[in-house]
């Protein structure tokens, strides 16, 4: 992906979330305690990413191994975890709320209601079959979806979906949280 196509990428949706990104590194007052406390969901909502990228097929197929037999959604999932966690590492609730609240009120429905109508015109009575029997994130399916495709995980995939600059941004910005508890 060249710069083009990342700034491309910038939207009236993204820039908020920048903007919380920026507030939450500048009005960060961490601790050892809470850093520490921080870490384990933001480590818990990247290798969710990470198991799932190392899944998803975009447009080729719809994707139903690894976490996708389970939640339709693991990527926004791991996403809403790294975010708590970076809250919590910032010791910042008014800005999780405020996220928490774009995100399951704005954010995910709307993600929802464009994936929904792609993916049933890509897929048809595969997708809706599916999206009948699979949450999209509350309570996970215990039994992996039955009528999936059974593909094993691959780095490749990973790295195909860029997931690997996901968790260097995501590194980053906790990183700027935590040299603050100094």
């Amino acid at each position: 992906m060249n710069w083009g196509d990342k700034l491309e990428k910038i939207t009236s949706k993204t820039v908020p979330l920048y903007a919380m990104i920026v507030l939450l590194v500048i009005f960060a007052n961490p601790s050892w305690t809470s850093s520490f406390l921080g870490i384990i969901p933001i480590i818990a909502g990247e290798a969710l990413r990470f198991w799932a990228t190392g899944h998803l097929r975009k447009n080729d197929e719809l994707t139903t191994s690894g976490p996708y037999a389970h939640i339709q959604s693991p990527l926004y999932l791991g996403s809403f975890f790294i975010a708590t966690g970076m809250c919590i590492m910032a010791r910042n609730p008014v800005i999780w709320i405020i996220m928490a609240l774009i995100f399951f009120k704005s954010y995910v429905p709307r993600k929802q209601e464009r994936e929904w109508g792609r993916l049933e015109k890509m897929f048809g009575e595969d997708f809706l079959q599916y999206k009948r029997e699979v949450p999209y994130f509350f309570p996970p399916r215990l039994d992996p979806y039955p009528h999936g495709a059974k593909h094993l995980w691959s780095f490749a995939m990973t790295i195909e979906n860029t997931e690997h600059q996901t968790a260097m941004a995501v590194f980053v910005i906790a990183f700027l949280i935590l040299i603050q508890a100094f």
